[in-house]
């Protein structure tokens, strides 16, 4: 939408705002949040499925569509697969349908047979391939996705496709000797050379901590306890301005890279700190309504009721002319661990 409210109607429609919406409106049903939110999951899910699936012709997913339903974005590209399968889990989990489980299964038989990186384990970043760095984040949504087709269906092939990611976090994107996660990637997922091999978004670290939390608990795995607490003391030392706001980047050694704020990393700062802080970290409960509570009056309060800014400039200035959808994700997860703490505290 636009700061004003109003539809952009030429933009691209884009494959993963259309999964994460799916998402957003199927926890809005499980919470009973909106009377109409099973409605929504059953038009999203069907619309995306119709609109970009084999659209051309081709296995897979494209990457967006013009609203009159031609392919703007033929690519199939891995970070926009992984919300193909988050959006799938979601509908799973508040429909029943398990039968969407077999489009699951066709999407990740095409990311083996078209994405699997031929160095370094993972995946490439699109198909056709391009030239560039490949990254850890599509993995990460990769690692959600999976968690979450396990925690609706309980097959255990999605967990252990989940335990491979895992694997590649400790030995290729987590760097010991820092303690950080890089972003950036050569081919055969060696951090890329210069400035761009020390890249580190604390927005990643805290939603990485809280996906390990979840796979902790699918798996048992305490070594998941090690890489939370390094990620964590990481993001924490070194991933706030003097505001309290989140950093975009910074590098390996803590020193800022990017001037600008999003939205987006202060939502998975709270959800994490959130998470910490039930189990017992000291702190992160206070943390998390800081958090909140600068959100809502740096990012929410300041645009138009139902809206949100973006990204905040140097000089704490929005820097983005329009309200992109895929915020939302963030978002409702964001308030959805609120409600659980909030729950929680009431039971007691």
């Amino acid at each position: 939408m636009s700061l004003q409210g109003r539809r952009i109607l030429d933009a691209p429609m884009r494959l993963m705002v259309q999964a994460r919406q799916i998402y957003v409106y199927a926890l809005a049903a499980r919470r009973s949040w909106h009377d109409g939110a099973h409605v929504l999951v059953e038009q999203a899910y069907a619309s995306m499925v119709r609109d970009f699936c084999h659209r051309d012709g081709r296995d897979g997913w494209a990457y967006s569509v013009m609203r009159d339903g031609t392919v703007a974005d033929s690519t199939r590209d891995l970070y926009a697969h992984a919300f193909v399968l988050l959006a799938i889990a979601s509908y799973v989990e508040v429909t029943g349908k398990s039968t969407a489980l077999a489009i699951a299964d066709e999407t990740l038989a095409f990311l083996d047979a078209n994405l699997v990186a031929s160095q370094g384990g993972g995946y490439a970043e699109t198909w056709p391939h391009r030239d560039g760095h490949r990254r850890q984040n599509p993995h990460m949504h990769l690692f959600e996705a999976l968690l979450a087709l396990w925690e609706c269906s309980q097959q255990r092939r999605y967990l252990e496709r989940a335990e491979e990611l895992f694997v590649l976090l400790k030995s290729r994107f987590f760097q010991s000797g820092s303690g950080a996660l890089i972003e950036y990637f050569d081919d055969g997922l060696r951090p890329a050379v210069g400035l761009d091999g020390t890249i580190v978004e604390p927005g990643h670290h805290y939603e990485w901590c809280w996906l390990l939390r979840r796979f902790e608990k699918a798996t048992g795995r305490q070594e998941a306890n090690a890489l939370v607490n390094a990620l964590y003391a990481h993001a924490d030392r070194n991933g706030f301005d003097s505001e309290g706001l989140v950093i975009d980047e910074i590098c390996a050694d803590g020193t800022p890279k990017t001037q600008s704020r999003r939205l987006w990393p202060m939502t998975e700062a709270i959800k994490c700190n959130l998470v910490e802080g039930v189990r017992g970290r000291a702190g992160c409960l206070d943390k998390a309504a800081v958090l909140a509570g600068l959100l809502a009056r740096r990012f929410l309060e300041p645009a138009l009721q139902g809206t949100w800014i973006d990204r905040l400039d140097a000089e704490g200035r929005s820097s983005c002319d329009f309200v992109p959808a895929s915020s939302l994700y963030h978002m409702i997860g964001a308030i959805d661990e609120l409600r659980q703490v909030a729950l929680d505290r009431v039971s007691d």
